[in-house]
């Protein structure tokens, strides 16, 4: 998803559209605050910084939740960014739901449907009626970030897109336009998940880009808000109109060549699966510690 400056007005229009289970750790590292990394270590995203596949914990009764994965853009007229490689956002984030999907299945404790297959064009009030229809218990809806002042460059010969090296991170976004309840459910769910995402050693994006799009959460690094008194074409679809718990989430800054690289890794998937599962159990199961939970079972 595109928040630069310099891309508002197709930022524009994208906005007014209307196997986890007792994984090992892959880099042993001490428990650190959220995206902290040891001295000793690089930092996300450079090569061969450390994430940690954790073990997801169920607790008891938590059951099969039902997750609606939406792979963002896949609109007509909506393929979404293009990464430092050339890559369309709509075929990123359909790789990745369709990852995400298989990993979350595989711990038989989540049904997952993804909102669209590759070649096909579904609008966004269709994907909306597709999760409500099914009960879902969230809506989680993937996105890569493009930021900043970006220059063209060439990947390969005859190839030219937009390099930005200097904003990498996540990010979780949330709207406050809901009743009480539903806004609570949100903000639970956003912030699960980026706490969830920042233990696993990927770093939060700080936000220097989203002054006047969205207000940082308090709360938890790398999470955003969405108010409600922004206009029309500035609130975001999937955000503001799901009636269950939704969120959107920026994996990564497409236009930084590392963490693209990095999100071509087997490791980042595996990661990025466990920290999505554990954010759900607890965002979903809020009442029960994860010193209390069940490990999941393969």
């Amino acid at each position: 998803m595109l928040k630069t400056t310099s891309l508002l007005g197709l930022c524009a229009a994208l906005l007014s559209a209307p196997v986890l289970a007792s994984e090992a750790v892959v880099q042993p590292s001490v428990p650190l605050a959220d995206g902290a990394s040891t001295a000793s270590s690089p930092a996300w995203p450079a090569p061969g910084a450390p994430l940690t596949v954790a073990e997801v914990r169920f607790p008891a009764g938590f059951g099969k939740r039902r997750i609606y994965l939406d792979a963002g853009h896949g609109a007509v007229g909506n393929t979404g960014n293009r990464s430092v490689t050339c890559e369309d956002e709509e075929a990123f984030t359909l790789r990745v739901a369709e990852d995400l999907a298989r990993r979350l299945e595989a711990t038989g404790h989540f049904r997952v449907r993804l909102s669209r297959k590759p070649g096909e064009r579904v609008p966004y009030p269709s994907r909306l009626n597709a999760a409500r229809s099914w009960n879902a218990h969230a809506l989680l809806s993937l996105h890569s970030d493009a930021r900043g002042m970006a220059l063209p460059w060439e990947p390969a010969p005859g190839q030219q897109c937009y390099r930005q090296d200097a904003s990498p991170g996540f990010s979780v976004l949330w709207s406050e336009e809901a009743n009480a309840p539903l806004r609570s459910q949100r903000a639970l769910l956003a912030r699960a998940l980026a706490r969830s995402m920042g233990r696993a050693g990927f770093r939060s994006y700080d936000g220097v880009d989203y002054t006047g799009l969205y207000a940082p959460d308090a709360a938890q690094p790398g999470v955003f808000v969405a108010r409600p008194n922004e206009p029309t074409h500035r609130r975001i679809f999937v955000l503001r109109r799901p009636t269950i718990p939704s969120v959107i989430i920026e994996t990564h800054h497409a236009l930084d060549f590392e963490e693209a690289a990095r999100w071509r890794e087997e490791r980042t998937l595996e990661a990025f699966s466990a920290a999505v599962a554990q954010g759900l159990v607890d965002a979903l199961a809020p009442s029960v510690s994860p010193a209390a939970s069940a490990t999941a079972q393969p």
